[in-house]
């Protein structure tokens, strides 16, 4: 950095100082900085003021900064490199003071991915490309459905997958909730009055759903029920799936099951929701079709996400909206959270195209996948009585064990700083179902397999 930028930069840092404290005033300095650089704002690699500027800044000796300078780089957050200046390290031996995530040790429980499995490398160098290539427009409001480039390789990706759609469909969304939760206002916004979901389903519909005070009925999840029960669907009804790697029993709905419910969707003329959040993470080299890829699928709003897996702190998906649907779709997205971080949208089309994704989704389900695999194997062997069949694809594995009920699982589980979540979670009336959902997302392979001894510590002996 230029010195006259950076001390332009500078002489808008204000440090506090209490000139009548006992504490002495390099120390103040030293302190103040340290909260800077613990924070992220001041980051690592930057470069920190020199010593006489920052002196004649505060009204100090350069001394006293010099000091605080010393005091900063024996704990580690600060290096000085002679002529060159003094240098943000924040050395990971600071860290070690900083309070503990809340919740159990073992999480069985969320989505959220361990660190190894996010693309911290490809992101951090694509970040700093966009920052010094777009500059302010990386800071400036996107128009409301999105940035053109973006949806346009969100298309190409959703080619990649047999989605026959224009760029014009996409609307960018902040992740696969708000994408549902826009769906919902804009069906109820054109005349849609009941919902119809699985037995088992996401749950934070239920609340969205009551929210705009539409009614709430349910399918059953076998095919040939769901299918007789679909059969009485009108043209003011819409039908809630996770086709894909259902959350939370991992099932995937069959290719025969899907064109049933498609071409019934288009006799009666319901709506179909399509949650595809889960459908990158196949297992197999062969890709499990989208209902949007297949003929009849005009009236299927289908929700796609990155967030899950790869990008859980930026909170980016899409919807491919019918154009009947349009209009209604970008209002309901008007009156609510808003549009998606011009810089977070630049990043993911960078991602999309550079061809970045699709290699490091490869690596995700690799990994994925032997961790389902460690899972299942070891419940298998330690809790032999449990009932549990491995899915497709995802992050979820159901398990159901005869005779506990789900608060029992659930409290036997934290009782080993374990947690997971109770079957019922996932019903529309909180009914008992005698099983779990566990997720792989967030643990590796050895603790995996620990969790698992202490789940059959905890219900081992409770059958």
């Amino acid at each position: 950095m230029d010195e006259h930028i950076s001390k332009g930069l500078w002489a808008l840092l204000e440090i506090p100082l209490d000139r009548c404290s006992d504490v002495s005033l390099y120390k103040q300095i030293s302190y103040h900085l340290k909260r800077m650089i613990e924070s992220g704002t001041l980051q690592v690699g930057m470069r920190l003021p020199g010593s006489r500027f920052l002196a004649r800044t505060l009204g100090v000796s350069r001394n006293t900064v010099v000091l605080a300078y010393d005091l900063l780089e024996d704990d580690g957050y600060i290096e000085q490199r002679g002529r060159k200046g003094a240098f943000v390290t924040f050395r990971r031996k600071v860290l070690l003071d900083l309070p503990k995530p809340e919740g159990p040790t073992w999480d069985l429980a969320s989505g959220t991915p361990s660190m190894d499995l996010i693309p911290w490398k490809e992101l951090g160098s694509i970040s700093r490309e966009i920052i010094y290539a777009k500059g302010s427009l990386s800071l400036t409001p996107p128009p409301l459905a999105g940035l053109p480039e973006l949806r346009k390789a969100l298309v190409r990706h959703a080619a990649s997958r047999g989605i026959p759609a224009r760029w014009e469909d996409v609307v960018v969304t902040t992740g696969g909730k708000q994408g549902l939760f826009l769906s919902l206002m804009s069906l109820a916004e054109i005349g849609v009055q009941k919902i119809w979901v699985e037995e088992l389903t996401y749950p934070d519909i239920f609340p969205m759903i009551n929210k705009l005070k539409l009614q709430v009925e349910t399918v059953p999840m076998a095919p040939a029920d769901m299918l007789e029960r679909c059969n009485i669907l009108k043209e003011k009804d819409a039908l809630y799936l996770i086709p894909s790697f259902h959350n939370p029993t991992g099932r995937t709905m069959d290719y025969e099951t899907r064109k049933e419910v498609l071409a019934l969707a288009k006799k009666k003329g319901f709506w179909i929701i399509e949650d595809d959040a889960y459908g990158e993470l196949r297992y197999s080299a062969q890709s499990v079709p989208a209902m949007k890829a297949m003929e009849n699928a005009e009236k299927v709003i289908y929700l796609g996400s990155f967030s899950q897996l790869l990008f859980p702190g930026l909170r980016n998906g899409y919807a491919l909206v019918p154009n009947q649907l349009k209009e209604e779709f970008r209002e309901a997205l008007a009156c609510s959270a808003g549009t998606v971080s011009s810089l977070v949208q630049y990043l993911v089309s960078a991602f999309l195209s550079e061809g970045l994704l699709e290699n490091c989704l490869e690596r995700a389900r690799k990994e994925i996948s032997k961790r389902m695999d460690c899972l299942i194997s070891s419940i298998e062997k330690l809790l032999p009585h449990a009932l549990a069949e491995k899915p497709l694809g995802g992050i979820y594995l159901w398990v159901t064990l005869p005779g506990l009920s789900d608060e029992s699982l659930h409290a036997l589980a934290l009782s080993e700083d374990i947690s997971v979540v109770p079957g019922k979670e996932f019903t529309k009336d909180k009914r008992e179902t005698f099983s779990v959902r566990l997720s792989v997302s967030s643990l590796g392979i050895n603790d995996l397999k620990q969790a698992v001894e202490r789940l059959a510590k905890a219900w081992g002996d409770k059958q």
